[in-house]
């Protein structure tokens, strides 16, 4: 019998087998990298979307007029006519406007599609979802920490619920914030009287006004106004006492009459002369005295106030990082 040209039973059952291999791979493999492909496309519209947000001021336009104060026209938003990219600058990268912070969240919250359509990420045939926010520098994904206005109220936490699971692209950028005063509490610390002041406790007895409060460290934005003495009464103090445990009854009794003072466990570590209408710029002196007596990061601070015939008013912060003289905090962006 005539074998040429045939194939071997072995040969068929070998081909057949690679074959199969082969259309699965070829099948298989787009899967594989499609997951890839799809990491990198969200990463990118993250950082798209903080690029438009911090290193622009942001523009609109009605068809006859136009301009970059997009914040003003809260009416117009929702007009179809109305167009704007919602940036977030002073006309600096990374020097963002409290009022077109507010102004986004409002804009985010009452226009959810329309901003997602105005900074990219609705389109034909691709659509994401994405969230923004103003939180600490030491914030953390999973413990976030939102930044609050001097009122209490949350700054910026607008957008789509962040999913729990799934591809998700986190993208964070640095900022500082004009103006810082809108970003931290003003607390009357020399009047008589019960009052909620900013993490912490005060108490009156006479004259004097007995205020603990319960930091960590670094702490935040810290600064004293002193209006002036209360009255003609003499004498007039004002003591601030850093401990590392919660402070008993009758700690910080330490006094300099005519001076802010600033006390470890009672030793003077710190003074100025108190003087009136003049503000005391504490944040940097408190952390550089914590950090040379060896307080670490998240260690926790017990501060105590002792006040006597001082009018004077403590701004400060909970959320907003203070460095190099300006109020600090970080945009997130979270895109899916």
């Amino acid at each position: 019998m005539n074998t040429e040209g045939r194939l071997s039973l072995d040969m068929l059952i070998g081909l057949s087998i690679f074959l199969v291999t082969f259309i699965f791979i070829a099948q298989f493999l787009p899967t594989v990298f499609a997951d890839i492909r799809s990491e990198i496309s969200l990463a990118h519209e993250a950082y798209k979307v903080t690029v438009l947000l911090v290193e622009t001021e942001g523009a609109w336009s009605n068809g006859t007029h136009n301009g970059t104060n997009w914040e003003d026209y809260e009416s117009q938003w929702g007009n179809d006519s109305f167009i704007f990219l919602p940036g977030l600058t002073k006309g600096e990268p990374d020097y963002v406007d409290f009022r077109k912070l507010k102004a986004l969240q409002n804009a985010t919250s009452r226009h959810y599609d329309k901003v997602r359509e105005m900074l990219g990420l609705k389109t034909l045939g691709r659509e994401y979802n994405f969230h923004v926010s103003l939180e600490s520098l030491d914030s953390k994904p999973y413990n976030r920490t939102l930044v609050k206005d001097r009122n209490d109220n949350v700054v910026l936490d607008a957008g789509a619920q962040i999913p729990l699971s799934g591809y998700i692209s986190r993208y964070e950028r640095n900022v500082w914030i004009d103006s810082i005063y809108d970003l931290v509490g003003t607390y009357n610390i020399g009047s008589p009287g019960p009052a909620n002041i900013f993490l912490c406790k005060k108490e009156t007895t006479g004259s004097e006004n007995d205020i603990t409060c319960n930091l960590t460290h670094p702490v935040k934005f810290f600064e004293i106004y002193v209006e002036g003495k209360s009255g003609p009464a003499e004498p007039w103090w004002l003591s601030i006492c850093l401990y590392r445990e919660e402070p008993g009854q009758g700690a910080c009794s330490s006094k300099i009459d005519d001076y802010l003072t600033i006390y470890i466990n009672d030793s003077k570590v710190w003074s100025d002369q108190l003087q009136p209408k003049k503000t005391y710029p504490l944040t940097d002196v408190l952390r550089n005295i914590l950090s040379n007596e060896g307080w670490e990061y998240g260690d926790p601070v017990y501060l105590k106030f002792r006040i006597k015939n001082t009018d004077s008013y403590l701004n400060a912060s909970s959320t907003i990082d203070y460095l190099a003289g300006k109020a600090v905090a970080k945009l997130v962006v979270y895109v899916w």
